[in-house]
């Protein structure tokens, strides 16, 4: 959902010996190194602030707990033989995760062969269905009304890559392997931005706000089924990386940023984290 904030998008790389490299965002994405700032842990610190109501991001960085601490940005020890297990246990198939293990992901500037592969992997939610007045239901979890996805579906232009309902299961707008943007800021950064990042849009409804037709959101915000298999879809994407992508919100990476974003609302990462735990449990 989009916020309006005119802020300044683009600071010149100070002193950098890079007269074209350009930092842009508050995490800082660097246009000559495909990156923002700092450790992997550290741009994770930032990218994963608290996104409040109306878009509201914590000023300060995220502690990031300790089974994505121990895994992002470091060499993935998990057998692709076992991530399929997991992909065949969660009753899903590689086509319904993005495509085969065996593929690499997508690389900046549009796939060009020379840029690095996708480093992020940033989580959404659709703001829709939009319930207006009127109260979630009772069975927002398992509802047809909520979960369906036939307003995501695109032959050619979905939104994410990959699209997450509450029972868990998946819609695949885009492989793995195909370049995408789903962000203001990838929009700023430009071509180059074309690839470094994978998109989860999980689905999740609101209802009105006085300050913004769709600004309330359910608590908790997320099921279970889903921060399990977004925790599968996060394992997926970095074994076929063959490092621990760095995770990231929609709303941290777009802050200020003119016309950026409020989601994920209410996104438990103490969940996302116990829920990764357990799927690495399930591969070792």
């Amino acid at each position: 959902m989009r916020y309006l904030l005119p802020l300044s998008i683009f600071v010149l790389a100070a002193a950098s010996g890079e007269a074209s490299a350009a930092t842009i965002g508050k995490c800082k994405f660097n246009t000559a190194t495909f990156a923002f700032a700092g450790t992997p842990t550290e741009q994770a610190s930032c990218l994963l602030r608290k996104v409040k109501i109306l878009g509201n991001v914590d000023a300060a960085p995220a502690e990031i707990p300790a089974n994505l601490a121990g895994f992002i940005g470091k060499p993935v020890a998990v057998s692709k033989a076992k991530v399929q297990q997991a992909i065949t246990a969660a009753g899903l198939t590689e086509a319904g995760v993005g495509g085969s293990l065996n593929d690499p992901l997508s690389r900046g500037n549009t796939n060009n062969p020379t840029a690095p592969q996708a480093r992020y992997f940033v989580i959404h939610d659709t703001s829709t269905p939009n319930f207006g007045n009127a109260q979630f239901p009772a069975d927002i979890d398992t509802s047809n009304q909520v979960n369906r996805f036939d307003g995501y579906r695109s032959a050619t232009n979905a939104k994410a890559h990959i699209f997450l309902n509450r029972r868990g299961e998946t819609y695949v707008g885009h492989k793995l392997d195909v370049p995408w943007r789903a962000t203001k800021l990838e929009g700023n950064i430009g071509t180059l931005s074309r690839g470094m990042f994978i998109h989860i849009e999980n689905i999740q409804p609101r209802r009105k706000h006085p300050s913004q037709p769709d600004g309330n959101a359910p608590t908790p915000g997320f099921s279970t089924a889903q921060y399990d298999r977004l925790a599968l879809l996060y394992l997926v994407a970095s074994t076929r990386s063959g490092t621990g992508l760095v995770p990231a919100f929609h709303a941290a990476m777009d802050e200020g940023l003119s016309d950026g974003h409020d989601d994920p609302q209410n996104f438990s990462l103490a969940d996302f984290d116990a829920a990764f735990g357990r799927v690495l449990a399930s591969v070792r």
